[in-house]
């Protein structure tokens, strides 16, 4: 898969897609949760499903610049490369603190991704003399809405959404290098949601094509019985997504978490186009914006 080219950090604030299709299914085409945003050349990651260290690494950005990693929530498709990107990216020389935010339990997985790594932390520990990582992340548990972070380039606010069972399930919304960008996570429609995003130049909303579920599950005898009714109390439908954006007057609708992912780009568009008469777009892993 050959990236897309970077507009200049220096400019605006990038959005960069990561992984783009609901999981946990292993695809070549696209990898599970995560989007990046870059301003002035610091990486704030949401989610890190399977797939995002590699899809990172496509589009050129560096795991050292990382400043900031969000969970949305702890479904395996949001965290699963968590291990693997905080210890490479110790392994690559992080020159700051990265901070690690969202819901209960993040520290628990924060310290069970580092105790996986053991072995490997201490033979290189022996080996070159660096220190150990465990001071090298700052981890902040979210339970409630409101301003999460904030640092020169940015301001990061977090609302809470509706994906049952989670008690604490997260959208985000990022301001900095001249644009707002809102990052759904798995959420069924609400209005916390289209409260975050009002006014924002770009929703990234999560999205889910109902007609085409029934035949996804077919191909999939392995799957629980009462599947089809987990997805759908906790995700948007993409026309539901086009309701959102009208509502909360976005400049721009991207679709992402594509369930399932093999619908045509056209069906989503016309889908989510029904109530909204912006721009819409279908995420693409490594697409810019």
């Amino acid at each position: 898969m050959t990236p897309l080219p970077m507009v200049a950090p220096a400019s605006r604030a990038q959005l960069v897609l990561l992984g783009t299709m609901a999981g946990p299914i292993v695809d070549a085409q696209r990898a599970m949760a995560g989007a990046a945003v870059v301003v002035d050349g610091h990486v704030y990651l949401f989610d890190c499903g399977y797939g995002v260290v590699a899809r990172l690494a496509a589009a050129g950005l560096r795991l050292a610049d990382i400043r900031a990693i969000f969970f949305t929530h702890h479904h395996s498709d949001h965290n699963a490369d968590y291990p693997s990107l905080i210890h490479l990216a110790w392994i690559q020389g992080l020159k700051h603190k990265v901070h690690v935010l969202g819901p209960p339990p993040t520290r628990r997985i924060h310290d069970a991704a580092l105790a996986f790594n053991t072995e490997d932390i201490d033979i290189r520990v022996r080996a070159t003399g660096r220190t150990r990582p465990n001071d090298d992340f700052d981890l902040t548990e979210i339970t409630a809405p409101g301003l999460v972070y904030r640092d020169e380039a940015v301001r990061i606010t977090a609302a809470l959404v509706d994906h049952p069972p989670f008690t604490h399930a997260f959208g985000f919304r990022i301001e900095g290098g001249e644009r707002t960008i809102v990052l759904s996570g798995d959420t069924a429609p609400c209005d916390a949601l289209v409260d975050l995003a009002t006014g924002a130049d770009v929703l990234v909303h999560e999205a889910m094509h109902e007609p085409a579920i029934d035949a996804m599950l077919a191909k999939r005898p392995y799957v629980p019985p009462g599947l089809r009714t987990f997805l759908a109390q906790g995700h948007t439908s993409a026309e539901d997504c086009g309701r959102i954006a009208a509502r909360a007057g976005v400049g721009a609708l991207v679709l992402t978490h594509l369930l399932p992912a093999d619908v045509p780009e056209d069906v989503w568009i016309a889908e989510a186009s029904r109530h909204y008469a912006g721009p819409v777009a279908v995420g693409r892993d490594l697409m810019v914006l």
